[in-house]
């Protein structure tokens, strides 16, 4: 399997992944969540609330938000947010991997590091899966749906900084190794 993962990263063209996902990332920050976040009276969307929110917090918002800003709100996960997550899970993970090889660092114990993109797309999609469950019920939202909601996005805040402090840290070793070949030729 490792091998699997290995020759899948090698040969894929990352452009193919990252394009789309900055489109979409700068169509998110720049126009869709601004939008959303005046709806709300400015207050925080669920997605970027890494320390977690409450039932309370989630009807507050709820209720700035009114129906077209649910609605919005809405669109945005499933037809902005949802693909994004799958964008950042293969195009981080097949970053790291490629980065890996290339340091000679792939059998080492940092190879387990390809698995934090992963770990917070699937955390990112419980988030969003309870956002919609939440946006989709008309009254009387659950207490379980927000905890189980709220847990995921506080996950997602612990291992989307791992992933990119991976991937940095991976490009610094590069840079370094750059720099001192140089060095060592002048």
């Amino acid at each position: 399997m490792k091998q699997k993962i290995k020759n899948i990263s090698l040969k894929t063209h990352i452009w193919v992944c990252i394009v789309p996902m900055v489109i979409l990332f700068m169509l998110m920050t720049f126009i869709l969540i601004p939008g959303l976040q005046q709806l709300s009276g400015n207050m925080q969307l669920l997605d970027t609330m890494f320390k977690g929110y409450d039932g309370a917090y989630v009807h507050q918002l709820f209720e700035k938000l009114q129906n077209n800003g649910k609605r919005a709100y809405l669109s945005l996960e499933l037809y902005a947010d949802v693909p994004f997550i799958f964008l950042y899970m293969i195009t981080f993970t097949i970053s790291i991997a490629k980065l890996l090889v290339r340091n000679g660092l792939w059998n080492s114990v940092i190879y387990y590091s390809l698995f934090f993109p992963i770990c917070a797309g699937v955390f990112d999609l419980g988030e969003n899966i309870g956002i919609i469950t939440m946006l989709s019920l008309k009254k009387n939202i659950p207490e379980s749906v927000v905890k189980l909601a709220s847990y995921n996005t506080i996950l997602k805040g612990y291992f989307l900084p791992l992933t990119l402090i991976t991937l940095f840290s991976q490009l610094v070793i590069i840079g370094y190794r750059r720099l001192i070949s140089r060095s060592k030729n002048m």
